[in-house]
């Protein structure tokens, strides 16, 4: 049987409690305020660290979006800017079509004032050289007759003038020299000359002198100036007639064909 030691075993298990109630205050209870307190501590960085997560959930949320908003109205400028582009294209176009279109048309309407000019001077030259050619063919196949009649024609048509133009004639004359500047291709004979004088002395009302030159490019009829007034019908005035209707009337026919081009 053992021996025990009572009072030293009781002493022990005071010992101890006692070294248990020293540990308790001294080191449990400071340990678990500091493992309380970190506890708490890392509760509360959870906490904040769920807090931040959530925030940055939320910022995430507004970024993505603002992002698509961004990108929304990015697409809207865009697709304005391709619409504004086509549609500035298009005018662009438009008005290097029209601009071109004048060009074209002032192009031909140059070219055919070009081509009518040209034509046109060469029509003058045409018609020149065939009133040349039948003022010579005229000249070779008229007869003195032809001349005279014309003359006496001429003195006729003096008598038959309007009133009016008598009066114009006789306006004309006053306070100048009464003299009749005469052209004609051959020289007239007593008795015309007696007629011209006469008739044109009853025209402006004095006596009139005459004053003749031979031209034998009018070949046949005369030339009557008096003051700045000029009678003629000469052959060569009416050629020089059927010249001007000849070219009034190509002129005309011209015109009307770059009309209808």
């Amino acid at each position: 049987m053992l021996d025990l030691d009572w009072a030293t075993v009781l002493f022990q298990i005071v010992n101890f409690l006692v070294l248990l109630a020293g540990l308790n205050h001294f080191l449990f209870k400071p340990l678990r305020r500091k493992l309380n307190e970190r506890g708490r501590i890392i509760a509360d960085a959870l906490h904040s660290a769920r807090d931040q997560e959530d925030k940055s959930d939320q910022l995430r949320e507004e970024l993505r979006e603002r992002i698509e908003a961004a990108e929304r109205e990015a697409e809207e400028i865009l697709t304005a800017a391709r619409l504004e582009a086509d549609r500035r294209s298009a005018e662009i176009q438009e008005e290097m079509r029209a601009r071109a279109d004048r060009l074209t048309q002032e192009m031909r309407e140059d070219l055919a004032r070009q081509r009518d000019d040209a034509v046109a001077q060469h029509y003058d030259d045409i018609l020149d050289t065939i009133i040349e050619l039948s003022s010579n063919v005229v000249q070779a196949v008229t007869t003195r007759r032809t001349h005279d009649d014309l003359v006496t024609n001429f003195a006729a048509s003096i008598y038959q003038l309007p009133q009016a133009d008598v009066d114009e004639y006789r306006r004309t004359m006053a306070g100048r020299v009464p003299t009749a500047f005469i052209s004609t291709p051959v020289a007239l004979t007593q008795e015309q000359a007696k007629t011209l004088a006469d008739t044109l002395s009853s025209l402006v009302d004095r006596h009139v002198e005459l004053q003749v030159r031979i031209v034998p490019e009018l070949v046949a009829g005369i030339q009557v100036r008096l003051a700045d007034k000029l009678i003629d019908n000469s052959l060569r005035q009416q050629l020089s007639r059927i010249r001007e209707r000849v070219r009034n009337d190509f002129i005309t026919r011209m015109g009307a064909a770059a009309q209808h081009d």
